[in-house]
């Protein structure tokens, strides 16, 4: 079966073609229509895929990161979501050209061409087609029977544009977020008329709906310009980051490589765009540039890691397979850097004038004015999430903070908690066995923006828990619980509102990255990093300053920051409270890092006893934010007495009396950097007579000597959990 059979089989159903039993002897592999008995495919790494080695299914995209090249699409008919990720040579189309993920609006409908992760799920995309580009690059159209204007639907037949060919029905709706276009121009759904000629994008399916045009695309003429536009938009984005390669081999120090694009005919029209004459060039020897990238595409350093290389030879390849494009050149760069190895990816920037500059804040791996947390997790000696799947996982170890990147991080809805002794559950999804967990005496809880403690969370809230094993075995060890406005705050990002659909209880907003200084002195914003859709409800809490809002006093352009219930098989989360406006959230986290700092200086900073030595302690103190701490530690109380106070696991005294200790100096960190529950702070303390129980790895509060600290037993009530109903 060829490609375009196979697409108009599964194309806006994304059904399986019809004997799933039936054994095609020209694919050693399962596909959706036959060889139900074989593996399916497996990606290999620095390997093209070979057509039908995917499987299709359709949805709704309604969550896009740009940066990592992943997302989240609704399945159609089911409502299950998948989260996506897009190996280098993944492809996205939209109005029948190449794109990137940036280009495609929320709510499209997409067939994707799915491969299996190394859990088996299928969570790879080889290929994504929107609607527009199915119709249109297989001849066909729609054409306009009746509008319904009181109904808002439009009856349409599907046709071939060549023989005029009926090939079915469709019943569409439109509502007051559908853009229709004809010439350039916006037109009303009042001037679409019987024998209209359309191509649209529509949502995913809605069972005992029509389906929900997003836009439509009046007239041969409107539809081609919208696809020159979207070329327009490809070429100029792909001359700003350079062509991607996939490194083939290396001999020497001559390099192969392929050009990553679908399809041939699409690199072919940027190189006539362009004037690009492959044959010329490597007979000329033409000089280009090359950059080292990594399998998301993003490059490191252009301006200054850049290699000059020359074109050896070109030849055409087989391109049946996902994102070759069959144009393969040998080239010899004047150095081989690191990252000239086979399978790995480079951006060759063909002329001189094609700009090498670092790419946009945010979006590459090395940058000055934002720095990318991106530090390579093979390099660890324990397994991470993202590596390392053979060794073990780190293991907490009494009197040492565990190294950023050894834990496990799960989100999960908050469903039960025991703030009084740091425990609780919570459920990863709706109607899964809740998780226990507890803080060990240096976790830390954000919440707000600042720390905060469990009994401050509402339930309901999802969180990301920063896990390690216990003695059993089980990720129960919580070194950090974050909600999603922490998280959000910290990165020094926000959310701009791009849309607001009340009727549907839905928002679009774009993820946004603070202002910056360029290399020039200049402030700018860099642009997104990715976009998705959030549901709202009447139980959502908006604020704006103190007060409350309704949903339609949001604004597109508002930035807003907010929390989220927990995710389930088929909902992102809602929102469970929403803050508008910088001066808001400013504010919020002011309130709620000063709270800390009182709460503290009323209890003491926890910390534990590194060593003795005779009389003298060496404490380090606990912090889940650091820069917070210098601010509630308010510099050293040289020359004065501090009280100390003996403490369990779960922070409580149960009595222990308070004993005064001098100050007597302030160490180096020493070996805690980038490590979870640690301040940074470490002093030496002394008493007049060493109590007993003190000892390393004890854990201790310390107050200084004007605070509001009583001490006491402050051991917890019966009872005082609370679960969620």
């Amino acid at each position: 079966m060829s490609r375009a059979a196979l697409l108009l089989a599964l194309a806006c159903t994304a059904a399986s073609a019809a004997d799933p039993s039936a054994v095609d002897a020209h694919y050693p592999f399962r596909t959706d229509w036959a060889n139900a008995q074989l593996a399916w495919y497996q990606l290999k790494a620095g390997e093209f895929p070979p057509h039908h080695s995917d499987h299709r299914v359709g949805g709704e995209l309604i969550a896009a990161d740009y940066i990592h090249r992943t997302g989240t699409f609704r399945c159609d008919h089911s409502g299950v979501l998948v989260d996506f990720a897009m190996p280098p040579f993944g492809a996205v189309y939209y109005l029948n050209f190449e794109a990137d993920l940036r280009d495609v609006p929320l709510g499209t409908y997409y067939l994707f061409f799915l491969h299996q992760d190394a859990a088996g799920a299928f969570t790879r995309v080889s290929t994504m087609e929107d609607e527009f580009t199915m119709v249109a690059n297989h001849g066909f159209s729609y054409r306009l029977d009746e509008v319904k204007a009181a109904e808002r639907l439009l009856l349409a037949t599907k046709h071939t544009v060549a023989e005029g060919k009926e090939a079915g029905k469709a019943t569409l709706r439109w509502d007051d977020t559908t853009r229709i276009w004809q010439g350039g121009q916006p037109l009303a759904p009042s001037a679409l008329k019987p024998g209209d000629e359309l191509l649209f994008s529509a949502s995913g399916d809605q069972p005992g709906s029509p389906r929900r045009c997003t836009e439509i695309w009046v007239a041969p003429a409107t539809q081609a310009q919208a696809t020159a536009d979207q070329r327009a938009r490809r070429i100029a984005y792909l001359k700003l980051r350079g062509l991607p390669v996939l490194i083939d081999e290396v001999a020497g120090k001559q390099v192969t490589v392929t050009f990553l694009a679908n399809e041939r005919s699409s690199l072919l029209e940027m190189f006539k765009a362009e004037e690009i004459d492959a044959a010329k060039w490597a007979k000329e020897h033409r000089n280009i540039e090359a950059v080292v990238a990594n399998d998301e595409l993003r490059s490191y350093n252009p301006p200054v890691d850049k290699q000059g290389c020359k074109v050896v030879s070109v030849r055409t390849i087989p391109a049946d397979c996902y994102g070759s494009s069959g144009e393969q050149w040998v080239i010899e760069p004047n150095l081989l850097l690191e990252g000239f190895r086979r399978g790995r990816i480079l951006r060759l920037f063909l002329k001189p004038n094609w700009p090498i500059n670092d790419m946009p804040f945010g979006e590459g791996m090395y940058d000055h004015a934002v720095e990318t947390n991106d530090s390579d997790a093979h390099a660890y000696p324990y397994r991470t999430d993202a590596a390392n799947a053979g060794l073990p996982w780190y293991q907490l170890e009494a009197g040492r903070f565990p190294p950023a990147s050894s834990q496990h991080e799960v989100e999960g809805e908050l469903v039960a908690l025991d703030a009084a002794h740091r425990r609780g559950s919570f459920r990863t999804a709706a109607g899964g066995a809740p998780v226990d967990f507890t803080l060990p005496s240096f976790g830390a809880v954000l919440h707000l923006g600042a720390e905060g403690e469990l009994a401050e969370v509402p339930l309901g809230t999802r969180l990301r828990f920063s896990l390690y094993k216990d003695g059993g075995g089980a990720f129960t060890r919580a070194a950090q619980v974050s909600d999603d406005f922490s998280r959000t705050a910290a990165a020094r990002q926000t959310w701009r509102i791009d849309a607001v659909h009340p009727a549907r209880g839905e928002i679009e907003a774009s993820r946004l990255t603070a202002e910056v200084v360029n290399y020039n002195d200049d402030k700018v914003r860099p642009p997104p990093l990715g976009h998705s859709i959030f549901s709202v409800d009447a139980q959502t809490a908006l604020w704006k300053g103190d007060a409350r809002i309704a949903l339609g006093d949001l604004h597109v352009g508002d930035e807003v920051l907010f929390d989220l219930s927990g995710r389930t098989a088929t909902s992102m989360g809602r929102c469970t409270a929403m803050w508008v406006g910088a001066d808001t959230v400013h504010q919020l986290v002011a309130r709620q890092r000063q709270a800390h700092i009182t709460r503290t200086r009323a209890h003491g900073m926890p910390a534990w006893i590194d060593a003795l030595d005779g009389k003298r302690l060496t404490i380090t103190f606990f912090a889940g934010v650091r820069e917070d701490f210098r601010a509630l530690l308010d510099g050293d109380p040289h020359g004065k007495q501090v009280a100390v106070q003996l403490i369990d696991e779960e922070l409580h005294a149960h009595g222990e009396p308070v004993v005064k200790m001098w100050f007597r100096d302030h160490l180096p960190e020493g070996a805690t950097a980038g490590t979870l529950g640690c301040s940074g702070q470490r002093w030496v303390i002394e008493p007049e007579q060493l109590p007993a129980g003190y000892r390393a790895g004890s854990i201790i509060r310390v107050a200084k000597a004007d605070w509001p600290f009583t001490g006491g037993d402050d051991a917890p009530a019966p009872g005082g959990a609370t679960t969620a109903k």
